[in-house]
């Protein structure tokens, strides 16, 4: 397995070392993981999100980055500074100006949440990780802004930003491979297809309101064992599409997006959604891809006032949830959730 997953390291890289990886599809990967943490600072109150113990102990702690801690610098008292830093911070980040500085404070706001905030699901503890391994990628982006076109780099820059975008590669698929694994030999739910029917039906993490008369009668039925099989499946298919050259996997970047665009729409984790599918870009999507967003008639519709306002007011409702969700049953709900 290793050999194999060594093997393809080196193969995708020597494919990709006369493509240019410093382009806007990388700008599109971390600005999707920026926008996760910031719709959480923007439709929750920031001192639910926060206890003044923790951050007076990360304050007084002897490591050196605890002490650097955005959130405990900034202190309990004057959470609402930090929550204009951290939205002005991710919005200079999603902007794409200047990535050699907001790399580093992306990273630096991410890990803060991580270390400081109450309330955490796996979204939060990727988007860490992802934008820690995007760091170095921000670094060798020599452009002023990430949504620029590509200028001309050396050979070796190349190389060293193809080889982070697969260290990035081996990061999801491990992820996705660790998921498909745990469902199967962990949860005898998974194995007999009824695991979708109780994750949808939950209190907390369920089908919203709008969806349940819809979609019960579906999973009520001998459907819900296909369902359940389909998100296995496709964990499995976006764990061994690694082993396959960059320009052949877009393919499975339509499996990833469907897969994590019903966990948003169907059970309200927005948050979580968008940094797997901000992981999915930089894991599938080709460097060279030539793609015009605003031609596309979704992107044109979503600009409309009632396309944002709707949009608005499922962000708001999902973070509510995530306040005041968590709690009861949390720990059946982490071994059964997709």
């Amino acid at each position: 397995m290793l050999q194999s997953i060594l093997g393809t390291i080196q193969n995708e890289n020597v494919t990709q070392s006369d493509v240019n990886p410093f382009t806007w599809v990388y700008g599109l990967g971390r600005s999707l993981i920026a926008l996760s943490l910031l719709s959480s600072f923007i439709f929750t109150d920031v001192y639910l999100m926060f206890d003044s113990h923790i951050l007076n102990s990360l304050d007084q702690s002897n490591l050196l980055y605890n002490r650097i801690n955005l959130f405990a610098l900034i202190g309990y008292d004057n959470l609402i500074w930090s929550k204009v830093t951290v939205i002005a911070i991710l919005g200079f980040v999603i902007s794409g100006y200047f990535p050699r500085i907001t790399g580093l404070l992306h990273f630096w706001v991410f890990h803060s949440f991580h270390s400081a905030c109450l309330y955490l699901d796996g979204g939060d503890q990727i988007g860490t990780i992802l934008t820690a391994l995007i760091v170095p990628i921000t670094l060798l982006d020599s452009r002023v802004n990430h949504w620029s076109a590509p200028i001309k780099v050396k050979s070796f820059t190349m190389f060293l930003g193809s080889l982070f975008f697969t260290v990035i590669a081996v990061q999801m698929a491990f992820i996705y491979f660790h998921t498909a694994v745990e469902k199967i030999y962990k949860l005898e739910e998974w194995t007999n297809g009824t695991a979708m029917y109780y994750i949808l039906q939950g209190k907390y993490f369920g089908l919203s309101d709008f969806f349940v008369n819809l979609i019960n009668p579906f999973i009520g039925s001998k459907a819900v064992f296909f369902l359940t099989w389909w998100v296995i499946l496709s964990h499995l298919a976006l764990s061994f599409a690694l082993f396959l050259k960059r320009e052949n996997k877009f393919v499975f970047f339509y499996v990833g997006i469907s897969l994590h665009a019903g966990i948003a729409i169907l059970m309200g984790l927005y948050s979580f959604s968008l940094v797997m599918i901000g992981g999915i870009v930089l894991y599938f999507l080709p460097f060279n891809l030539n793609l015009k967003l605003w031609k596309i008639p979704f992107m044109r519709l979503a600009r409309t006032p009632c396309a944002l306002g709707a949009g608005l007011n499922c962000l708001r409702a999902q973070h509510e949830n995530r306040i005041f969700g968590y709690g009861q049953n949390y720990g059946r709900y982490l071994a059964l959730a997709p």
